[in-house]
């Protein structure tokens, strides 16, 4: 049960944003380079968006499509690791102001130490966490060290949840729910099925944080259609890091491209 009192910075941001539903991208840490990371991280906070979503690189990336896992592995081959992103953070202190969110699998975090990982993301203001391959059976006591320091621990629903399981999760959950588009891994998609109107509809009869649709969303076409669905925010991963693939040779256009695309979801 989550604990009462608790502030989520990630849950307020998407409730204040003036996008509707809320922007939130999700970008590989380190890919193509730790600089370009930290441009993004301003880039995107320029562009309103209502948190950020930090990929931490794995070798075995299994909720990722081809072009996370592909940039996945040029980072760690680039030597990024948890230590590395910490000390970017460290780097960045309070000129990122946006709520940032960890996108992690549990093995980095358990050869980090879990307390240890927990107590430095907290130091650094991270506001979320995510652990897509850590079932609600066994988080427990991850979900308790978030708690204690004020970090969101964010679930995931997917759309073959039954009632029981959405309720259960949406309980556990604090900062946003995270609604899973389509069973699969994450990658672009050309829309989306109904039955996320009826899932969204039975998360919010258990509780009052928002919903966040990720997986697939890439187009303005999307954002509309989740809108209608009743999606609180979106969070757009694959299309931005494909994009990035493209221009990583050019590092001001790679900014600039992702810029503009960014732009173009709301028009």
């Amino acid at each position: 049960m989550v604990q009462e009192g608790l502030i989520s910075k990630i849950s307020n941001s998407i409730k204040d944003s003036q996008k509707k539903p809320a922007l939130i991208p999700f970008i590989v840490s380190g890919y193509p380079d730790i600089e370009i990371t930290k441009n993004l991280l301003l880039k995107f906070q320029e562009s309103g968006v209502a948190a950020i979503e930090l990929g931490v690189p794995f070798s075995d990336p299994l909720a990722d499509g081809a072009v996370i896992q592909k940039a996945s592995k040029e980072a760690l081959a680039a030597g990024i690791n948890l230590d590395k992103i910490f000390d970017m953070l460290d780097e960045m202190g309070e000129k990122i102001k946006t709520p940032i969110i960890l996108f992690s699998y549990f093995n980095p975090i358990l050869a980090y130490g879990v307390e240890n990982f927990i107590q430095k993301a907290s130091k650094l203001n991270v506001a979320g966490l995510i652990v897509p391959d850590l079932p609600i059976e066994e988080s427990e006591a991850i979900s308790s060290l978030c708690i204690k320091e004020n970090i969101d621990f964010i679930k995931l629903i997917a759309p073959t949840s039954d009632k029981s399981r959405i309720s259960k999760i949406s309980k556990g959950s604090t900062g946003f729910i995270y609604l899973v588009s389509s069973t699969g891994v994450t990658g672009v998609r050309e829309g989306f099925s109904d039955i996320l109107s009826e899932i969204t509809a039975d998360i919010k009869n258990t509780t009052d944080i928002p919903v966040a649709v990720g997986f697939g969303v890439s187009k303005p076409e999307h954002i509309k259609e989740l809108k209608k669905l009743g999606a609180d925010a979106v969070i757009v991963g694959s299309a931005i890091v494909k994009l990035m693939e493209q221009y990583k040779e050019d590092k001001s256009l790679l900014i600039s491209k992702v810029e503009l695309y960014l732009n173009s979801l709301y028009r």
